[in-house]
């Protein structure tokens, strides 16, 4: 940019001096007009001296920078007051005291240097816009997936797998009238005469003839049985005919298929016209370009072939409103770009109302109590770049929408949005809103029908349970008896510890994020309190707790005792299933806008293909060699999940067979 900005300084000086040659010349040796002024405002022999002419030019150097720094208004407002008074003071000059001010050279020099300035600049803009449209025509790929070509093929091909066709001929209309057959496509095996072939290729012309004149559909029925016919669609792209397309379908050819015929015709007109564009040569190839009328209609084929893309492209944002979904778009500035009838819908936006709201007052609409700062999640998303997610529930409409904000990035440079692995900036934001009330509703009765299962199982466990205990405080059974009364106690206990944690995440399923009582906690304590009550429990296995704890964190918003839940869970699974003599370290960290916790251990470690398996309901990893006794249910890191997610959280894991396991939980910050 400096440099060209050092180019257009040196041109205008250059100019600038050009024409103080040329005023000091005419002025010297001019004749009619030059001589009747010099005479009425100048005493006899007022021709210029060299110093009167290096004058001149450091004069015009002066205007000429002043002309490349300032608009034409701004410089004529103080040009024009100025030449008046010179030529008044001039004149006055002249007459009175026979005294020549040099005046009128000087008003001619600056006339001269201001209008070849301005030349220069509109002829600089001119080409830089010439430059900018061949540069966005040429770089069609950008939002093109294909070129015109090869767009043409693909949809000849698409042609003949619709329809049955034997024989397909694309004409090219030429500037004299005459039609050019520019590709042709058969599969008839038959080789007829020359003379019947001429003859077919006339009435194939005089057909394309006949559909041009009338610019519409003609088409020509065979045998009405099969339901053979020619077919003539005219190629208009813009009111201008730019070709025809001829057709021979073997059979079933109905009314309905003119239709589909034109449609294709006008997508085929749009691709033959694109590429012709593309052919012409370029509108600024040369200096003197900017005054040929030939490259003044290239650039207007040019801007024809701009709109031709930007209004292909607007159906991707039309096709977005058959979709279920509510989607958004909005420029990084909050204007919002595009709104599909179902996000209009959702959010009772009126026709007129588009105009009038943003981002956040979109977001507004949508506003519950988990959801209750937008612009929270908004920073979140261009702090992170990674998607906000969310549900939330209306209960006034019993309606639960499943919310996501994304940040959309595309090319920083001039490659194709179809390009992968190139670097990508930040360029709107994505807003989608799907309704899952019918999926929230299905969830919660099998959630409750689980759950009253539960219930109904609880009460024979219990029995079973107790009079298992009541047995086995007889002294007069035999070792065979005690040994399976014990069995039956151990796996009732079990059972019904399975039944609590399977209760508890039914519960936590079921119930909606504002029923999660949400008050402002300090994880840090939270944690410290956790590894207090366990180090009984980790002392018996002679398992070492180790806490590394921070205690500058921000709070977080949560329900103390689920969060307290969930972190008891991680650890005491790492107690559980670490060797003795070894340690569990629990870390409290802060990162970004999350604060995480860490439970890791020396234990058995987990296959890396178990990794998303173990947060499922009732999946155990199977051990060889494992104690039954402590064989999990495989409810508790699916109730952690569960938790941490219903805090707007996410839970994670690191594991290696044989060296241990890193569990964490993520939780948003206050």
């Amino acid at each position: 940019m400096p440099t060209r900005k050092y180019k257009n300084y040196f041109v205008s000086l250059l100019l600038s001096i050009i024409a103080a040659v040329a005023v000091a010349f005419v002025w010297n040796y001019g004749v009619g007009i030059f001589k009747t002024i010099n005479g009425l405002v100048a005493p006899e022999n007022s021709a210029l001296s060299i110093s009167a002419f290096l004058l001149l030019i450091g004069f015009c150097l002066a205007i000429g920078f002043a002309a490349e720094n300032l608009s034409s208004k701004r410089l004529s407002g103080v040009l024009l007051p100025s030449a008046l008074i010179g030529i008044i003071a001039s004149a006055a000059a002249a007459y009175f005291f026979q005294t020549d001010l040099r005046f009128l050279p000087l008003l001619f020099a600056a006339g001269t240097v201001t209008t070849l300035v301005h030349l220069k600049k509109m002829w600089v803009i001119d080409s830089e816009l010439t430059d900018k449209l061949v540069f966005l025509a040429s770089a069609g790929h950008l939002l093109e997936g294909k070129s015109a070509d090869l767009r043409i093929e693909s949809g000849l091909k698409l042609l003949e797998t619709v329809l049955p066709l034997s024989e397909s001929i694309v004409f090219r209309l030429e500037s004299n009238g005459e039609l050019r057959p520019l590709c042709r496509a058969t599969s008839e095996t038959a080789q007829p005469t020359d003379a019947e072939r001429n003859s077919k290729w006339r009435k194939n012309i005089e057909l394309c003839e006949q559909a041009l004149k009338a610019r519409e559909t003609v088409a020509v029925h065979h045998d009405k049985r099969s339901g053979a016919a020619d077919a003539a669609i005219p190629l208009i792209y813009e009111k201008t005919a730019i070709g025809v397309l001829f057709v021979r379908i073997k059979k079933n050819f109905e009314p309905a298929d003119l239709s589909l015929l034109e449609a294709f015709s006008g997508q085929l007109a749009q691709n033959f016209q694109r590429r012709e564009l593309r052919q012409k040569s370029l509108p600024h190839q040369h200096w003197w370009s900017s005054f040929s009328t030939q490259s003044a209609e290239n650039r207007l084929d040019i801007i024809s072939l701009v709109h031709g893309i930007i209004k292909e492209q607007s159906f991707s944002a039309i096709a977005s409103s058959y979709l279920r979904e509510a989607h958004a778009i909005a420029y990084l500035d909050g204007t919002l770009a595009y709104l599909n009838r179902q996000m209009r819908h959702l959010a009772k936006i009126g026709p007129h109302e588009f105009y009038e709201i943003d981002l956040f007052s979109l977001l507004d609409r949508f506003r519950t109590d988990v959801f209750n700062e937008p612009n929270l999640a908004i920073r979140r998303v261009l702090q992170s770049g990674e998607d906000y997610r969310g549900e939330l529930f209306f209960p006034n409409e019993n309606l639960t929408l499943k919310m996501q904000i994304s940040l959309v990035k595309v090319p920083s440079g001039s490659d194709s949005i179809h390009e992968t692995n190139v670097p990508l900036k930040p360029a709107c934001f994505l807003i989608t809103f799907r309704d899952i009330s019918a999926v929230k509703e299905n969830e919660k009765l099998r959630s409750d029908m689980a759950s009253l299962m539960s219930h109904e199982l609880r009460t024979p466990i219990t029995s079973i349970q107790g009079f298992a205990e009541i047995m086995l405080a007889d002294e007069t059974l035999s070792e065979d008896s005690r040994e399976f009364l014990q069995i039956i106690a151990n796996e009732s206990h079990r059972l019904s510890k399975m039944l609590t944690t399977f209760l508890s995440v039914s519960n936590l399923e079921q119930s909606d994020k504002k029923e999660v009582s949400k008050v402002p906690v300090k994880l840090d304590s939270v944690v410290s309190e956790v590894v207090s009550d366990l180090q009984e429990t980790a002392k018996r296995k002679r398992i070492r707790l180790v806490e590394k704890s921070n205690s500058h964190l921000p709070p977080i918003a949560a329900d103390k005792g689920l969060i307290s839940r969930a972190i008891s869970s991680l650890i005491d699974n790492a107690i559980r299933y670490s060797p003795e003599r070894t340690s569990v370290i629990i870390s409290t960290m802060l990162e970004s806008d999350f604060l995480r916790v860490v439970v890791e251990d020396r234990g058995y470690g987990i296959h890396s293909s178990e990794h998303d398996k173990i947060w499922q309901k009732f999946y155990r990893v199977a051990r060889d060699g494992f104690d039954k006794q402590e064989e999990s249910t495989g409810l508790g890191l699916s109730l952690v999940k569960e938790i941490i997610e219903q805090h707007g959280g996410d839970v994670e894991v690191e594991s290696e067979v044989g060296r241990g396991s890193k569990f964490s939980l993520k939780l948003p910050r206050l």
